[in-house]
C-alpha cells in the first residue's frame, strides 16, 4: 500500500508543474491561439539562430581544418613524388654502373652501351675517368661532351664527381649534384663508381617539375635544401622561408604555419635533406568560411521573414475549419456515421478531412463486412454440419451394405469347407475356390476400411516403397472381373508409392470403365513426362461432368455408389501427385497422374534389376 501510495503521488508531480506553469502563464496566451503561435514562431527564430551560428562556427571550423589538410596532403603528395622519383633514379644509375663493360670495353663499347640503356627518363648518361690526374669524360650519350672535364660540361657536376672518383664513397653510394637549369626546366645529375672503381657514371635526370603544379589555385610548391635554399620553384612574391617549419621538417615532421598573410606547410622528402613546402594566402584558402558566414546570415534573415509570412498566412486559415471537423466527429462518437465530412480545401486540412471521410467510409464498409462475414459462416457452419451428417450416414450404410454380403460369403466358405470333408469330394477341385472367396472378403472388408478412411478420417499416406508400374497394373487387373476386356502397357517405370493404395486406385479406374463403356472396352497404362496415364477407348466424358466427376456421390449409374473416381482422386492427393481428365484426348477417357516424379528422375531399381540379371547370364 506505502507503495503504490508513492507511486501516485510521484505520477501526479509532473501534472502539478505543469498546472503551475499555465497558471504562471498570462490568460491571453491561455486562450489565444495567435498568441501561442507568435510565441511559438519566435521561439523557433530563436532556436533557428543558435543552430545556424552553432553551425556556422563549426562550419568555419572545418573549413579551416580542411584547408590545412588540404595543403598537407598537396605537400606530402608532392615529397613523395620526388622521393619516388630519386629512389628510382639513384636505383637507376646504380644498375648501369654495375655493368662489367667498364673493365674491358673501349670508350666505344662503353658509349654503345650507354646508348642502349637511356631510357626515357634519363636526359644522359657519362662515364668518367681518371687520365694524367684530371677527371675527363671518356664515353657519353650527350653531344660534344666526350674529351672534356665534368666542370666544362656542367659546374654542378664537379663536387659529387671528386667525391665519387676520390674513394671517399663506396660502390653502389650514389652522390646528388644541386639542380641546376637545363633548357626550359631543371636537371640533376646522379654520380656513382662504376664496377670496375677506376671510374664514375654520371646519370643526369630532369627533376619532375611538373610535381609542384597540381593545378590548384592558390597553392604554390618549393623544393628546399635544409639551409632553407631554394632547389626548384619559388617566385616572387613567394611566401618568406620560416626557420621553425624548416627544422621541424628537417627533423621528419610535416608541420603547418602562418606567417602574416600567408599559411604554409614543411614536409620532408625522405632519403634526403631537402623540404617541400606548400604555401597559400590565407584569403584564398579560407574564402570558403567567408561565403558561409555571408550566407548564415541570408538564410537566418529569409527565414525570419519567410516564417513571420507563413505564420500569419496558416495561423489564420487553420482554426475555423479544425473547429467544424471537431464538430462532425463528436457526431460520429455519438453514432451518426451518415455525417458529411467534406471540403474545397486541397492543403493538409482537406487531406485530414479526406483521412476523416475516409476513416468514416472504412468504418461503415468494415460494419457492413463484419455482418456479412458473420452471415456467411453461419451458413457455412450450417452446411459443413449438413454435409458431415450425409458424410456419416454415407458411411454407415455403405458399412452396412457391404457387410451383409460378406456375411453371406463367409457362410459358403463354411459349406465349402464342410464339403472338403467328405471323402467323395475332390478337395483339389474346391480349394481354388476357397481360396478366392477368402480373397474376395479380405478385399471387401480393405474397401469398407478406406472408404471410412475417406470418408471420416480422409487419406494418407505414410510410407511408400519403390513398386513396378507394370506388375501393380497387372495385379490391379487380376483382381476385379475384367469380362472380356483388354488391358494395355505402354511402357513401365519404378515408382515410389504405397502399394496397396495404388492398386486401389487402379481397380476403382480400371472398373470405372469397364462399368462406363463396356465389358469390351480396351485399357491402357502408359507413361507420361512426370507421371502415367490410364486412357479407355470409350466415349469420353461429357464436358459439363468433368468438373464434378471426382465429387463424392457423383455416379451416372443406377448400381454405383459414387466412390470409385473420389477414392481415386484422394489415394492420388495422398502420395503428392496431381490427378485430372486430359480434355484434349480424342480417343475416349484419360485419366493423368501427375508430379509422380521428376523429368530426370532415374529409374534405379529397373537398372539395377537388369544389371543383375545380365551379370547372371554372364
Amino acid at each position: 500500500m506505502t507503495g503504490g501510495g508513492d507511486k501516485t503521488e510521484a505520477s501526479s508531480q509532473p501534472d502539478g508543474l505543469i498546472e503551475r506553469l499555465h497558471a504562471a502563464l498570462p490568460d491571453v496566451y491561455a486562450r489565444n491561439y495567435a498568441v501561442k503561435f507568435a510565441v511559438a514562431l519566435a521561439v523557433i527564430v530563436v532556436v533557428l539562430a543558435a543552430v545556424g551560428f552553432g553551425s556556422y562556427l563549426q562550419i568555419q571550423e572545418r573549413v579551416v581544418s580542411d584547408a590545412a589538410t588540404d595543403l598537407e596532403v598537396s605537400a606530402t603528395h608532392r615529397a613523395d613524388s620526388i622521393e619516388q622519383w630519386r629512389t628510382t633514379t639513384e636505383t637507376e644509375t646504380i644498375a648501369i654502373a654495375a655493368a662489367r663493360v667498364y673493365d674491358t670495353g673501349t670508350p666505344a663499347d662503353i658509349r654503345q652501351y650507354l646508348t642502349t640503356a637511356e631510357s626515357s627518363q634519363i636526359r644522359s648518361l657519362h662515364y668518367v675517368s681518371t687520365i694524367d690526374d684530371s677527371q675527363i669524360v671518356i664515353a657519353s650519350t650527350g653531344t660534344n661532351t666526350e674529351g672534356r672535364s665534368p666542370r666544362a660540361v656542367e659546374s654542378a657536376w664537379e663536387s659529387p664527381v671528386l667525391a665519387t672518383m676520390n674513394g671517399t664513397t663506396s660502390t653502389e653510394t650514389v652522390v646528388r649534384s644541386t639542380a641546376y637549369a637545363d633548357g626550359n626546366g631543371h636537371s640533376m645529375a646522379f654520380v656513382t663508381p662504376v664496377s670496375d672503381g677506376s671510374g664514375a657514371l654520371v646519370l643526369v635526370s630532369r627533376v619532375p617539375t611538373e610535381q609542384f603544379h597540381d593545378g590548384r589555385d592558390g597553392f604554390e610548391t618549393q623544393l628546399l635544401t635544409g639551409d632553407g635554399d631554394p632547389l626548384i620553384g619559388g617566385q616572387d612574391g613567394s611566401a618568406p622561408v620560416s626557420q621553425d617549419g624548416l627544422r621541424a621538417a628537417t627533423a621528419g615532421q610535416t608541420t603547418t604555419i602562418e606567417t602574416g598573410g600567408h599559411v604554409e606547410t614543411y614536409t620532408p622528402v625522405n632519403g634526403t635533406s631537402w623540404v617541400v613546402t606548400t604555401s597559400a594566402t590565407r584569403e584564398s584558402l579560407y574564402g570558403t568560411s567567408r561565403l558561409v558566414r555571408w550566407g548564415f546570415l541570408a538564410v537566418i534573415g529569409t527565414a525570419v521573414v519567410s516564417l513571420g509570412v507563413a505564420g500569419y498566412l496558416f495561423g489564420r486559415h487553420t482554426v475555423r475549419p479544425l473547429r467544424q471537423l471537431r464538430n462532425r466527429t463528436q457526431s460520429m462518437e455519438q453514432g451518426d456515421l451518415g455525417v458529411a465530412i467534406s471540403t474545397t480545401r486541397q492543403d493538409e486540412i482537406g487531406r485530414l478531412y479526406d483521412a476523416f471521410k475516409n476513416m468514416r467510409d472504412t468504418l461503415r464498409s468494415q460494419i457492413r463486412q463484419a455482418q456479412a462475414a458473420r452471415e456467411e459462416a453461419e451458413r457455412s457452419s450450417r452446411e459443413l454440419e449438413r454435409q458431415n451428417e450425409r458424410l456419416d450416414e454415407f458411411a454407415s450404410t455403405l458399412s452396412h451394405d457391404l457387410r451383409n454380403p460378406l456375411t453371406v460369403a463367409r457362410g459358403h466358405v463354411e459349406l465349402l469347407a464342410t464339403r472338403l470333408s467328405d471323402p467323395e469330394t475332390d478337395p483339389a477341385d474346391l480349394q481354388p475356390h476357397i481360396e478366392k472367396l477368402e480373397d474376395a472378403h479380405d478385399r471387401i472388408e480393405s474397401i469398407i476400411d478406406d472408404v471410412l478412411t475417406l470418408t471420416r478420417k480422409g487419406a494418407s499416406v505414410e510410407e511408400t516403397a519403390p513398386v513396378p508400374l507394370e506388375s501393380v497394373v497387372t495385379d490391379a487387373w487380376d483382381n476385379i472381373d475384367n469380362k472380356s476386356a483388354t488391358i494395355e502397357t505402354v511402357g513401365s517405370r519404378t515408382i515410389d508409392a504405397n502399394r496397396t493404395r495404388l492398386l486401389r486406385a487402379l481397380e476403382n479406374l480400371f472398373r470405372n470403365a469397364i462399368d462406363h463403356v463396356g465389358p469390351d472396352v480396351t485399357v491402357t497404362v502408359g507413361l507420361t513426362e512426370h507421371g502415367f496415364y490410364v486412357a479407355d477407348d470409350g466415349p469420353g466424358i461429357p464436358t459439363d461432368a468433368v468438373d464434378n466427376i471426382f465429387e463424392y456421390g457423383h455416379t451416372t449409374s443406377e448400381d454405383g455408389t459414387g466412390l470409385g473416381l473420389s477414392i481415386v482422386k484422394t489415394i492420388a492427393e495422398a502420395h503428392g501427385w496431381q490427378l485430372y481428365i486430359d480434355t484434349t484426348y480424342p480417343d475416349g477417357a484419360m485419366f493423368v497422374f501427375a508430379d509422380v516424379f521428376s523429368e530426370d528422375e532415374p529409374d534405379w531399381y529397373g537398372t539395377e534389376f537388369e544389371w543383375g540379371r545380365s551379370e547372371a547370364n554372364d
